[in-house]
């Protein structure tokens, strides 16, 4: 592909993504084998700053590779971020209209409400939770998009890791760090539990991972914003389908209830 690194690092390379998924196409061929992981999230950046030319607003932010397994897999110790739109930030008992999702997904994930701005990169995870109003029990919507070819892993950090929205629970407090990474998940489909597990042992310490967020979103000039919700990894990953009803319960933090139509 002779010339492409050059395209991938002007405005055109962009321009050339956003035409393509204006056409339908998600992981057009020419991303292939062309990125790391700054320019995939320059990409993604531009694909919002597209969103908010719109009108849209963003609504908080996903960290990935919260866990050491999928770190290990990829060789790199990175959190991309991935950003979540305002309008697709839902509370529970919120119906999710399956149509307008393409092979939606669904998982269970911590998800924190900031309380006050965060810039400063050198922020630490002893402070990070003095940042945050309040941590609720949540849902990750995904969609698996259509595109020319399978996505690499940074096609589909491009492509925002796939989020589609969020779901919440009432927030409470934060407690201590090590009381996140204590709490017991379950995880119920139309009644019947179908996980349950403890924190530590699918996801990292949250706030480390709040405070590598906090990092890589500096590094491309972006913030926490009071207000916004952030989804700090995937306990379990579940297909889902229309007449679907998912609850999910965080011992000492709360219940988030979605239906999918």
């Amino acid at each position: 592909m002779s010339g492409q690194p050059e395209d991938r690092d002007s405005p055109d390379f962009a321009a050339r993504l956003l035409a393509a998924r204006e056409q339908g196409d998600f992981s057009p061929a020419f991303l292939a084998g062309e990125l790391d992981l700054a320019k995939a999230l320059d990409l993604q950046l531009a694909v919002l700053q597209n969103q908010l030319a719109s009108g849209r607003r963003v609504g908080g932010w996903k960290v990935g590779l919260t866990s050491e397994a999928s770190r290990i897999k990829l060789g790199a110790d990175e959190r991309p971020f991935g950003f979540v739109l305002a309008d697709r930030v839902f509370e529970t008992g919120a119906s999710i209209d399956s149509s307008v999702v393409q092979s939606l997904s669904i998982e269970a994930e911590m998800c924190f409400t900031v309380g006050a701005d965060i810039d400063d990169p050198s922020i630490a995870p002893n402070e990070i939770l003095d940042h945050m109003s309040g941590v609720s029990a949540g849902f990750e919507l995904n969609e698996a998009r259509p595109g020319s070819v399978r996505p690499d892993f940074f096609a589909m950090v491009a492509d925002c890791l796939t989020n589609w929205g969020i779901a919440a629970g009432p927030a409470g407090p934060p407690p201590a760090a090590h009381e996140l990474s204590a709490t017991t998940i379950t995880m119920a489909r139309n009644g019947e539990q179908v996980f349950s597990g403890v924190s530590k042992d699918f996801v990292d310490d949250h706030t480390i991972s709040l405070c590598r967020l906090v990092e890589q979103l500096a590094r491309h000039g972006q913030g926490l914003i009071a207000g916004q919700k952030v989804i700090t990894g995937a306990f379990a990953r579940f297909l889902t389908e229309p007449g679907d009803q998912w609850s999910a319960t965080f011992a000492n933090i709360g219940t988030v209830e979605i239906d999918i139509t």
